[in-house]
């Protein structure tokens, strides 16, 4: 992730994890199946922590909320996850071949957000007009431009901070004055 789909050789990550090119392509048989691993590896511990986070509450609010905390932890934590995943989005559209095989391994998370997006609609959580698929859009802008930030800034104190705000503009307490239409 830190020098790209491109510049990113089997060689430099056997190097970098210390074990042999043949070892790498063992199990991997070209740098494309490697890097489809790696996302899947990397989908699989953040979305299972955003799906464990979001168990505990009933509503859109304390969801959003959660999804939000455990994306700052996981940014805290592990800070080349989330460039990683930053990083894919742009690769993909660079590399079509990428983007084919990156769809499947994306559905994980336009299920996460489409259930839990179409269960505040159903359940009257969100004003008139906004539709599940409307609210599973901002929310994507929302974890997109955190992720994004998080990646840039790398400063968890700013992160928890930028969190913490977008809870409130969730909740629609940010602003004194009504949005203007």
């Amino acid at each position: 992730a830190e020098i790209g789909y491109d510049a990113t050789t089997n060689r430099l990550v056997a190097d970098a994890v210390g074990i042999t090119t043949g070892a790498i392509y063992h199990y991997f048989p070209s740098k494309k199946d490697l890097y489809i691993a790696a996302f899947a590896e990397v989908q699989d511990m953040v979305y299972g922590a955003l799906e464990a986070a979001v168990v505990n509450h009933d509503t859109f609010s304390g969801k959003f909320s959660s999804i939000l905390d455990e994306l700052a932890n996981i940014s805290t934590s592990e800070p080349s996850f989330i460039g990683f995943v930053v990083g894919v989005a742009a690769e993909s559209q660079r590399h079509p071949e990428l983007a084919q095989d990156l769809k499947s391994l994306r559905m994980r998370t336009v299920m996460f957000l489409h259930e839990i997006c179409e269960e505040a609609v159903s359940k009257g959580e969100v004003n008139e007009g906004i539709t599940g698929q409307v609210l599973h859009d901002m929310i994507d802008v929302v974890i997109s431009g955190l992720s994004r930030f998080s990646h840039v800034v790398n400063d968890a104190q700013r992160r928890r901070d930028v969190v913490e705000g977008l809870k409130y503009l969730m909740a629609g307490s940010v602003l004194s004055a009504p949005a203007v239409r």
